[in-house]
């Protein structure tokens, strides 16, 4: 009999320490955000479902208002890991050897040139209308990059138009007076042009080659002293992407709280123009994205271009080598423990 309950013990033992980490006391982890953005919404989801506490940790948030704040917060360690745009991204590894574990979403489509909807068919019919006409963009970012493309792709250079350098409030404040031919914005911005000015999407970084994919991050120092916390950090987030894959009438209403709660006031049609125009990827599908067994991966491909153009506008002196910050050992790690990869892929 004893024999029998001692085995028993051990075996349990052993499943608990297979398990995500039920089994131990939460640890904590300092993670960085931006408010009411959709790469930033598995977070949230996180702490609706109670996924934190089930992975075996505590969160403690940080938000900052943009990417290089958050980014130049690495520098004191304030966080360990988080969410952010794919060019503070590079930054991050440019400065202060931040990693990328994994891809929010791939927000190309929602990087996008807008024209008013009367005047959509005539550019389209001949681009060459558009020099010396004045874009509305804010310069040296992800939308910045697709105007790069997009003018490549209708052989029209950069200084035979007129580059308008401004916040993405002001874009729209402008946009909605006559101002500018077109104008260059991001989600949810762009459905506000859409809603409120009768506004079409023109040329998008989908559109143009400009993939534009949003970083989940951590400190290279963290990652490599608790590289446990890191893999179960990235599968919480992982599940939420699973889980609204499969759930989205009722990530709609949460993404309503999530952005409400950050000052961000956008109809349900917006929120569910979120999910259908930035796609997000699965445990699976981001192994697959990071593969380098034939060569450089898909994601090594997306973020060659962004950090020559980083480096091109000068926010970057040199574009870090892209594999020598993006890294799919955290999601290998994951993949290899069974009760994590059922945990990050919502089984």
């Amino acid at each position: 009999m004893f024999r029998r309950t001692l085995s028993g013990s051990i075996i349990a033992a052993a499943m608990a320490l297979a398990a995500p980490a039920l089994a131990q006391a939460p640890q904590r982890i300092n993670i960085s955000m931006q408010p009411a953005l959709y790469s930033m919404f598995p977070l949230h989801l996180a702490t609706e479902q109670g996924w934190w506490r089930q992975a075996g940790l505590e969160p403690s948030f940080s938000s900052f208002p943009a990417g290089p704040p958050q980014i130049a917060a690495a520098a004191a360690g304030t966080w360990d890991v988080g969410v952010t745009g794919s060019a503070p991204g590079v930054l991050g590894a440019a400065r202060f050897n931040i990693r990328t574990i994994g891809i929010s979403n791939d927000e190309s489509v929602t990087n996008v040139l807008m024209a008013r909807a009367s005047e959509v068919a005539a550019i389209r019919a001949n681009p060459a209308s558009l020099r010396g006409q004045r874009f509305l963009i804010t310069v040296n970012t992800t939308v910045d990059y697709v105007l790069q493309n997009c003018l490549r792709m209708w052989n029209i250079a950069r200084n035979d138009v007129q580059v308008v350098n401004l916040a993405q409030a002001q874009i729209l404040s402008a946009f909605s007076t006559g101002e500018g031919r077109v104008a260059g914005l991001w989600a949810p911005n762009v459905y506000t042009a859409e809603e409120r000015m009768n506004a079409v999407p023109l040329c998008s970084g989908a559109d143009a080659g400009a993939i534009v994919p949003s970083n989940v991050i951590v400190r290279e120092e963290y990652m490599r002293q608790n590289p446990d916390a890191t893999a179960r950090f990235l599968a919480v987030f992982l599940r939420g992407i699973a889980w609204t894959k499969a759930n989205h009438d009722a990530a709609v209403q949460s993404m309503q709280r999530f952005y409400t709660a950050g000052g961000v006031n956008v109809s349900e049609a917006a929120l569910r123009s979120e999910i259908a125009r930035r796609p997000t990827f699965t445990l699976e599908e981001q192994l697959r994205l990071m593969d380098r067994s034939a060569g450089p991966s898909q994601a090594d491909r997306w973020y060659q271009g962004l950090g020559e153009f980083l480096q091109q506008v000068g926010t970057v002196p040199t574009a870090p080598p892209v594999a020598s910050y993006i890294t799919d050992d955290v999601l290998k790690r994951i993949a290899a423990n069974p009760q994590l990869r059922a945990f990050a892929m919502n089984q």
